[in-house]
C-alpha cells in the first residue's frame, strides 16, 4: 500500500507549467520551449493596444496572480504587470538580458534577445518540472534554430551597411539598426519623440535638410506613432525619393515573431539592392 501511495503521489507526476506573458511575442517564445507541457496566455495579443497604457482588469488580474511564470519585457514598457503577482516573474530587461534603467526598451529588436529568453525559460521551467527539464532545453534550441534566418538576413545587410547615417522617427528600431551596422544621425530628435514632448526646431531642420540632401539613407518610421511631424518628415523623405523602413512596436496581425522581423529587414535589404 505505501509504495501505491507513492506512485499516486503529485510529486511522481509532472506539472502543467501556467505562463502568463505581457505580450504575444513573448507569448509565442514562451510555448515554443513550453512545447505540451502547460499553456501560455498573453495578455496582449492586439496590435492596437500600446503596452505602455494598457490598463489591467480584473479578469487580468487574476490570470497573471495564478501563473506559476510571469515574462515581461520591463524598462518601463509593460511594468503595469509587476504588481499582478505571480509566483515568479522574470523581467527580460534585468534578468535575461542584464540591461540598466534608461537603455533602450525596445528589447525584441536585440538580435540576442530570443534566444537568451529561450534558454532561460528552459532553465526555469526544468526547476518547476525537472521530469522534463531535457526536452525544455531542447524545445530552446529548436526554437533558437529558426532564429538563425534572422541573424543570416542580419549578417548579408551588414555586409553592405558600412555604418551609413539613416533616421528614424524614435527610436524603436535602434537595436536592429545596430545588428545592422547603421548608425543614428538624430538621436536628441527621436528621443524627444519617445518621450512624448517636440523636437527642438533646429533638431527638425537639421533633419529636413539631411533628407533634401540625402545625407541619411532611409528613414525609419514607427507607423504607430501619431505625430504630424513625423508625417511631415515620411512626406519629405517621398519627395525627394529617400526610402522609408515601416517598423511597429507590437506583433503585427497574422504573423509571428520571425516573420515580423524578416519583413522589416527584407525592406532594408531591397534599399540596399536598389
Amino acid at each position: 500500500m505505501g509504495a501505491s501511495l507513492a506512485l499516486g503521489s503529485p510529486a511522481a507526476f509532472a506539472k502543467d507549467i501556467n505562463v502568463v506573458t505581457s505580450t504575444d511575442f513573448y507569448g509565442e517564445v514562451a510555448q515554443a520551449v513550453l512545447g505540451k507541457h502547460g499553456k501560455v496566455t498573453s495578455i496582449i495579443s492586439s496590435p492596437n493596444v500600446d503596452p505602455h497604457d494598457y490598463e489591467p482588469t480584473t479578469k487580468t488580474a487574476k490570470t497573471v496572480s495564478k501563473a506559476d511564470i510571469v515574462l515581461y519585457n520591463g524598462l518601463g514598457y509593460d511594468t503595469w504587470i509587476e504588481k499582478l503577482g505571480g509566483k515568479k516573474q522574470i523581467d527580460i530587461a534585468s534578468d535575461v538580458m542584464h540591461a540598466k534603467d534608461g537603455d533602450n526598451e525596445h528589447l525584441w529588436y536585440n538580435s540576442k534577445t530570443m534566444a537568451k529568453t529561450a534558454t532561460y525559460l528552459a532553465n526555469q521551467y526544468g526547476k518547476i518540472d525537472p521530469k522534463n527539464k531535457a526536452e525544455f532545453k531542447k524545445n530552446a534550441a529548436n526554437y533558437e534554430k529558426k532564429l538563425t534566418k534572422l541573424s543570416t538576413t542580419l549578417a548579408q545587410i551588414k555586409k553592405n551597411s558600412d555604418n551609413k547615417k539613416v533616421a528614424v522617427s524614435e527610436p524603436v528600431f535602434e537595436y536592429a539598426l545596430d545588428d545592422m551596422g547603421y548608425s543614428i544621425a538624430n538621436d536628441h530628435f527621436a528621443k524627444a519623440i519617445e518621450d512624448g514632448g517636440d523636437p527642438s526646431f533646429s533638431d527638425i531642420k537639421k533633419l529636413q535638410d539631411d533628407i533634401k540632401k540625402k545625407k541619411i539613407v532611409f528613414f525609419v518610421n514607427n507607423t504607430q506613432a501619431d505625430s504630424k511631424v513625423i508625417k511631415n518628415l515620411v512626406d519629405l523623405c517621398k519627395k525627394n525619393n529617400v526610402p522609408v523602413v515601416n517598423v511597429t512596436e507590437t506583433l503585427p496581425a497574422k504573423q509571428n515573431y520571425i516573420s515580423w522581423m524578416q519583413s522589416e529587414y527584407n525592406q532594408v535589404l531591397k534599399i540596399q539592392e536598389n
